[in-house]
């Protein structure tokens, strides 16, 4: 599970959780990684220790050694969740009883820790479920051994029968515990969000756009988790559609297992209108979203049921335009759609895309109102402190649950 500074993935997710919980007077512990997320090795401030304990914001923090990978694929990646599911178990344990503990999966081995945990006090588990492992990494080639599918099929079907609740994100991601057979009253649909007083509304000429030479440019930002999920080799296709439109600068940023590949492809096709940025401090945030003409949602065609590309969230609290390139009957597309805040097409087409941002680049006005309606929506439906509440009410429900019993 990844926490502060590990600013990709969940990291902000757990972040926003913990550090708000705790403000409101719940005692809260995390247990986490050292941060090494998107490095080679472990921040250097945690290096060599096993075990490292502080205090973060009123967040009792326990971190763990976990292994690095040279290559976060296949087996060392694998290495890499061993690692830290065992050194989970030790530091869930040592830092004593709780009244419930919250697993943010994936990875999907988060929960066998969880679980082991809960075991000699009997405590109950609420099983956060950010993508629907192993469906997912299956669906894109990440999970290729039969067997371990096969186990992780089971371990899956285990976690669900043992929570004591189940969080998802969207009514497709629902839908798909329902058809396994989990009871529809043990599952609770809690979006992410956005935090809409810090990411709110700046001008697009700023400091972020000069720092790194966007002036004068029409920018189609990509910034997020760089996996294989979001398929990105579809934004170098379209880049290369384009490459002839000067006034057109693609912009990559963040980190991720896809990155190394996408930068060595982006050369080989040649491409001078695309640009690589490593992630960004969240102090850059807002200035760095609202540089973006034009912000890009990606998603695997498989994928549209099983996985919620929360950044949308941010990219409307920022008023900015949304492209999205996702299925038709994803959580993405209904949103689009229903907030009026950008353009939907189909996934993994990069003609369909090229065609779209050339069309958005002779409508300023078009843009600005997707902008103004995407913030609107968000403001009303995807606010920090309204989501919170609801994981507190159901952290709440299911200690008070268990006592009773």
């Amino acid at each position: 599970m990844r926490f502060h500074p590990d600013l990709t993935g969940t990291g902000p997710l757990v972040t926003d959780l913990a550090t708000h919980l705790a403000a409101m007077g719940d005692e809260v512990t995390v247990v986490t990684s050292m941060p090494h997320y998107g490095r080679r090795n472990i921040h250097s401030k945690y290096r060599g220790r096993l075990f490292q304990r502080e205090n973060f914001q009123g967040v009792n923090v326990w971190r763990t050694f976990v292994y690095v990978p040279p290559n976060p694929k296949g087996f060392y990646r694998a290495i890499n969740y061993l690692s830290y599911t065992f050194m989970s178990i030790i530091a869930g344990i040592l830092c004593g009883p709780k009244d419930v503990i919250l697993c943010v999966n994936p990875p999907i081995t988060v929960g066998f820790s969880g679980w082991l945990v809960s075991l000699p006090h009997r405590t109950p588990m609420v099983y956060n479920i950010q993508d629907i492992w192993p469906d997912c990494i299956a669906i894109i080639g990440q999970l290729r051994n039969r067997l371990l599918f096969r186990i992780f099929q089971y371990l899956e079907k285990f976690l669900y029968k043992i929570s004591a609740r189940l969080t998802v994100l969207s009514h497709g991601m629902k839908q798909n515990l329902l058809n396994k057979g989990v009871r529809e009253n043990k599952v609770t649909i809690i979006p992410n969000w956005a935090d809409v007083d810090y990411i709110h509304p700046l001008p697009k000429e700023n400091d972020f756009r000069a720092a790194n030479g966007l002036s004068d440019h029409f920018v189609v930002m990509f910034a997020g988790n760089l996996g294989f999920i979001a398929v990105l080799n579809t934004v170098l296709d379209a880049a290369k559609l384009l490459q002839d439109d000067a006034r057109i600068l693609f912009v990559i940023i963040g980190r991720g297992n896809a990155k190394s590949d996408l930068i060595e492809r982006a050369k080989a096709l040649n491409l001078t209108n695309i640009r690589f940025l490593s992630t960004q401090p969240k102090e850059v945030l807002p200035q760095m979203l609202a540089a973006a003409d034009i912000s890009l949602v990606t998603l695997d065609r498989r994928l549209g049921q099983l996985n919620v590309p929360s950044k949308t969230y941010n990219i409307m609290a920022g008023s900015r335009p949304v492209l999205a390139a996702v299925p038709p009957d994803s959580e993405i597309a209904r949103l689009v759609q229903e907030a009026g805040c950008g353009v939907c097409v189909p996934p993994e087409d990069p003609k369909s895309m090229a065609r779209a941002i050339k069309d958005l680049l002779s409508q300023p006005e078009e843009l600005e109102r997707y902008g103004k309606n995407g913030r609107s929506y968000v403001v009303a439906n995807y606010s920090r402190p309204m989501l919170i509440r609801k994981y507190r009410e159901l952290l709440r429900e299911v200690s008070n649950l268990t006592r009773r019993e």
